[in-house]
C-alpha cells in the first residue's frame, strides 16, 4: 500500500503539473473531482467484503474499553507516540513548501514522494525484520535531520535532494507497525491498526497547524527547521521499549 501510494503521488504531481499548465487550477480540481467520483463508483460496484466479522458490532463502551487496554501497555504507548508525532511534524514541514518557495514546491513534493517510495521498497523488501528493527531510530533521525537545511536557505536543488533523502525515513513506520502488532493480542489487532492510522492522520493535521502557526511569526524556513528539530527531539527522547518475558501479547 505504501509503495502504491508513493508511486501514485509521483504520477499525480506530474499529471497535475501538465493539467495546471493547460487548464489552470480550476481544471485540475475538476479533473481530480471526476476521477475521485469514478474511483468511488468502481469501488462501490466491484469491491466486496470477505473478511471475518463479528456477529455483533462493538458498541462505544466496548471500543473505549479496548482503547484503554491498548494504551495501558507502556510499549504500545511508546510505539504509538513514535508512529504519530515525528511523522506528523515532518508532514507539517511539507505543508510549508508552497509558502517557502512557490516556484519549486512541486519539485519538493515530488522528491518527497519519490524518497518515500524508495525507502519503502528498500526497507520493506531488502531488509530482514531484524535489520528493519535495528535501523528504526536511524531512519527516524534521517526523516527529520535534512529539513534543518531550510533554516539556511540553500539552492533549491540542494533542498530537493535533502527532501528526497529525508523522505526515505518514512519507512521507519514499517518496523514500528510490525512491533506494535507483536505487542497486541490478536483479537484486537484490527482496532490497534485503526487507532494507529487515525492518530497518524490526526498528527499530520496537527503538524501542519503547528508549522503554519510558527511560520506566521518566524517565516517558513525557520518554521520548517524548528518542526524538524522537534521531530528529532521526540525521536531521541522517546525511550525505546524492550519487552521482558511477561510483556508478550496474550
Amino acid at each position: 500500500m505504501n509503495v502504491t501510494a508513493g508511486g501514485t503521488a509521483i504520477l499525480g504531481y506530474a499529471g497535475g503539473a501538465v493539467l495546471l499548465r493547460y487548464t489552470g487550477p480550476q481544471g485540475v480540481f475538476a479533473v481530480a473531482a471526476c476521477l475521485t467520483a469514478l474511483g468511488a463508483a468502481v469501488v462501490a460496484a466491484t469491491v466486496r467484503e470477505h473478511s471475518v466479522r463479528l456477529t455483533r458490532r462493538p458498541g462505544l463502551r466496548q471500543t473505549r474499553r479496548t482503547n484503554a487496554e491498548l494504551f495501558a501497555h507502556p510499549g504500545r504507548r511508546a510505539l504509538l507516540l513514535a508512529l504519530w508525532v515525528p511523522n506528523g511534524l515532518i508532514v507539517g514541514c511539507e505543508a510549508l513548501f508552497i509558502s517557502y518557495d512557490p516556484g519549486h514546491a512541486g519539485t519538493f513534493l515530488a522528491a518527497g514522494s519519490a524518497g518515500m517510495l524508495l525507502g519503502d521498497l528498500v526497507v520493506g523488501r531488502l531488509l530482514t525484520a531484524g535489520r528493519r528493527r535495528r535501523h528504526t531510530v536511524a531512519l527516524r533521525l534521517l526523516l527529520a535531520a535534512p529539513f534543518l537545511l531550510f533554516a539556511v536557505h540553500p539552492p533549491a536543488p540542494v533542498l530537493a535532494v535533502a527532501v528526497f533523502v529525508a523522505s526515505t525515513g518514512f519507512a521507519a513506520t514499517l518496523p514500528l507497525q510490525e512491533r506494535l502488532l507483536e505487542l497486541t493480542p490478536e483479537a484486537i489487532r484490527g482496532q490497534v491498526q485503526g487507532v494507529e492510522a487515525a492518530g497518524r492522520m490526526t498528527w499530520q493535521g496537527l503538524g501542519a497547524a503547528i508549522a503554519g502557526g510558527l511560520a506566521q511569526y518566524l517565516g517558513a524556513g525557520t518554521a520548517i527547521a524548528l518542526a524538524a528539530a522537534a521531530s528529532l527531539a521526540v525521536t531521541l527522547l522517546a525511550r525505546p521499549f524492550r519487552p521482558a518475558g511477561g510483556d508478550r501479547p496474550h
